[in-house]
């Protein structure tokens, strides 16, 4: 039913009007009439119409500057305005108000009749689509927390892509270019028996969910519940001071711990540094790390280095050992692990909680490096930690990561098994020695003797990625590397890469990387760090 409101001062046109409606034009219920302009705008208010139709000429407001009134308030409302011929000019001012149609006095019977159908055409598609935009809603809610749990997901196991920032950022309206990880840790108790955890299971749900709602309260922010945790990304604008983000955080992190007081399992709060999204896992190992490590309920990481010594800076060996992954070298790899660790030993002396943090610091940048080449993150488990936290021995810290390294060669050999096999490691193979030469799927076709759109459908089945994106993968990987060392410069490494406009390979490595190839180089000067160390 389209409830229609009529303004005008004479009785004969309302009368004339609601004959010819009510006679003619079903679902349509004149609710109302309106001899002033002021009236029109009371009775808008108090009866909320779907339609209007306006006279132009009433005493006191017009029907124009009531149209302009009641649109500020009601702007759902349409219009029709009535008008004598001699006023046709003065009428035209309407149309700027977006008014669906006009009528001419004296009305004709059938032009009245088609302007109602058409307005009420107008009328009921809104409400339609109106019913389709809360339908989407209500789905978008529902879904909402899924997305919310998913990006978390694979921000804290460093399988998130980059290209996808834009997309989450428009669901969640959030910049997330940039933040820091919170982990919220409830920890279990030892002697609580296996009843009694089945028993509280439904409890410890509640107040996990009941708590993600009011950490997204406190502030604009993401989390999802991950086992015995709450994981947090809190954005942060670029400009922000590393000061500032850290004494924010920590306010943050304290309004959170008030409100699990009384809460039956105890609770620790780590909490990592800034990071560029895609190096958001290393923030969330920082924050995991903190969480369990630190002495206090809440935990910065860099809270956790408690001397004075200045951290040893280890990029040279960080690439070299990155490298000898990389090329699937176990001994070479391990040659490199002692020569680190010696190197350790000698700046940190018998220091184990510096030790055991540059370890684990290690650990991180190694996993958020080698997952640009295939997801080794479930060789950095829960266990690992444990074992770095527990030693209290030099040698016995320097077998864990020793271990740990191995098994993440063992985990690439086996997935370059897997997939790239026959023609495609050839491929491979190929691209990985000329990288720096003009490549192109036609060519590495001929040469494997098949036809280009069989190996460009092949490549991209067993690769998950497309010629030319791997090739572009290749070339940025080089270029980290080449960018690592102080005697290259830009330019030098554009070229060593198989690019020749130095503009653009800018543009595809912060494409890539999220960051300029210069904003890269001084990264790395300063330690590996993604945001502002």
């Amino acid at each position: 039913m389209i409830k229609l409101l009529i303004a005008d001062d004479e009785q004969i046109v309302l009368d004339s009007l609601k004959f010819i409606i009510e006679n003619n034009c079903h679902d349509v219920d004149v609710i109302g009439f309106a001899k002033s302009g002021r009236e029109a705008i009371e009775k808008a208010d108090a009866l909320r119409p779907d339609v209007i139709f306006m006279d132009i000429r009433m005493p006191g407001i017009d029907g124009i500057e009531a149209i302009k009134r009641i649109k500020e308030i009601h702007n759902d409302i349409e219009f029709v305005i009535i008008t004598a011929y001699d006023y046709f000019n003065y009428a035209k001012e309407a149309i700027k108000l977006d008014v669906v149609d006009y009528l001419l006095k004296p009305m004709n019977k059938n032009k009245v009749i088609d302007t109602v159908l058409k307005v009420k055409k107008i009328v009921e598609s809104k409400r339609e689509n109106m019913i389709r935009e809360l339908e989407m809603k209500e789905k978008m809610i529902t879904i909402l927390p899924h997305l919310e749990s998913e990006m978390i997901y694979s921000l804290a196991s460093a399988t998130f892509r980059q290209e996808n920032i834009d997309f989450y950022g428009s669901i969640f309206e959030m910049n997330l270019n940039i933040g820091y990880a919170l982990v919220v840790l409830f920890e279990k108790d030892d002697n609580e028996s296996h009843l009694d955890n089945l028993a509280g299971n439904v409890k410890m749900h509640e107040t996990f969910m009941y708590l993600k709602e009011f950490i997204k309260n406190l502030r604009p922010c993401l989390a999802g519940i991950l086992l015995d945790r709450i994981i947090v990304f809190v954005p942060v604008e670029s400009d922000e001071d590393l000061f500032t983000i850290k004494n924010t955080s920590i306010d943050f992190a304290e309004k959170i711990l008030k409100e699990t007081h009384g809460k039956e399992s105890s609770v620790r709060i780590g909490i990592g540094r800034p990071y560029e999204t895609s190096y958001f896992s290393k923030s969330y190992n920082e924050a995991d790390f903190a969480a369990k490590m630190g002495i206090d309920s809440i935990t910065h990481f860099d809270d956790i280095k408690l001397s004075d010594k200045e951290e040893l800076i280890l990029i040279n060996d960080d690439e070299e050992l990155i490298n000898n992954i990389v090329s699937n070298n176990i001994d070479t790899a391990l040659i490199k692990v002692n020569s680190i660790f010696q190197k350790l030993l000698l700046h940190y002396n018998d220091d184990m909680d510096l030790l055991k943090s540059k370890v684990f610091s290690l650990s991180i940048e190694i996993i958020a490096r080698i997952n640009s080449y295939c997801d080794v993150t479930s060789v950095f488990e829960e266990n690992l930690i444990i074992e770095i936290l527990r030693t209290n021995e030099f040698e016995s810290l320097k077998k864990i990561f020793s271990r740990f390294v191995s098994n993440i060669i063992l985990k690439l050999h086996k997935n370059r098994e897997r997939y790239y096999t026959g023609l495609i490691a050839k491929a491979i193979e190929f691209v990985n020695e000329n990288y720096d030469k003009d490549i192109k799927l036609y060519d590495v076709a001929k040469m494997l003797n098949i036809s280009y759109h069989y190996f460009s459908k092949t490549f991209k089945e067993e690769t998950k990625c497309n010629f030319v994106d791997y090739i572009t993968q290749v070339r940025i990987n080089k270029a980290k590397e080449f960018l690592s060392k102080d005697s290259m410069s830009i330019k030098e490494v554009c070229f060593k890469v198989g690019y020749s406009d130095p503009n653009y390979f800018s543009r595809i490595f912060r494409k890539e990387t999220g960051m300029t190839p210069t904003e890269y180089k001084n990264k790395n000067s300063k330690g590996g760090v993604a945001f502002g160390y």
